[in-house]
């Protein structure tokens, strides 16, 4: 099994502790072939437990064409860690785990080798684009109460928010602290909300992976994964618009710099 040949930044402690805190936020990490050059196509998923020398990952999503990411391969992976982009590199043991989330629920996911090192790295792709210079944009979770979303029921209350920031791989969002009801982990929703300028309607199923209090503000700041609904392909197509508007925001943000 290949392990990190990464330049050691800290002790083995101190990896060990960078990645159980990771682990427990669910950070999201970012897994790429060594051999490809290319930032895209990449897994990107939700770290979830580590076990021994063993680092296991939630509901790996793949964006555009087949990663080809199978048992052997060897990877290199990023995740952020207080702000800080962080790399190491690895090698993928399964792509077919089952991995309990909760009493009820379990996911696919994969393992990876843990490393034995960490070091600063830069993986622009991974990037959430901030979207708070595009003006208030305000989004409506719909929650989910069936296991087939399509049964979502009409009479259940709305969670109204502002969005924050999106990737390829989910959202952030605000939403106040009064009034709602309690969010739970892993709780799904549909995202709606309306790309400003041009006015396009957007609908998502998302999956509720970050809930933090913004004391200083009075709201909750909520991470939320995009789960690919009705099919992988329909939910690429229907986010096709939103990508393309993260990277309008991003050149209009580095040109008004």
């Amino acid at each position: 099994m290949t392990h990190s040949t990464a330049k050691p930044e800290s002790d083995a402690a101190d990896v060990i502790d960078v990645l159980v805190s990771a682990c427990e936020r669910n950070a999201v990490i970012e897994l790429h072939r060594r051999d490809n050059n290319e930032s895209i196509p990449a897994a990107r998923g939700r770290m979830l437990s580590l076990r021994e020398d063993v680092l296991y990952i939630a509901e790996p999503q793949i964006i555009g064409r087949d990663a080809r990411l199978s048992p052997g391969t060897a990877i290199d992976a990023f995740f952020l860690a207080d702000d800080v982009m962080l790399h190491f590199t690895s090698e993928i043991i399964s792509t077919t785990e089952m991995l309990r989330l909760n009493k009820d629920k379990r996911v696919r996911g994969y393992s990876i080798a843990a490393p034995t090192s960490i070091a600063p790295g830069q993986r622009r792709s991974y990037y959430r684009t901030l979207v708070l210079s595009e003006g208030v944009v305000h989004v409506t979770l719909h929650p989910v109460t069936s296991t087939d979303p399509i049964q979502c029921p009409i009479d259940a209350t709305p969670v109204v928010g502002t969005l924050i920031d999106g990737s390829p791989l989910g959202f952030g969002v605000n939403v106040p602290n009064a009034g709602i009801k309690i969010l739970r982990l892993y709780e799904t929703f549909f995202l709606s909300f309306t790309i400003p300028r041009v006015n396009i309607d957007i609908t998502t199923l998302v999956e509720l992976r970050q809930n933090r209090e913004i004391d200083s503000i009075g709201a909750r700041s909520l991470g939320l994964l995009t789960v690919p609904w009705p099919t992988l392909r329909k939910h690429n197509l229907a986010m096709q618009p939103v990508l393309h508007w993260f990277n309008e925001a991003q050149r209009r943000m580095l040109r008004s710099a």
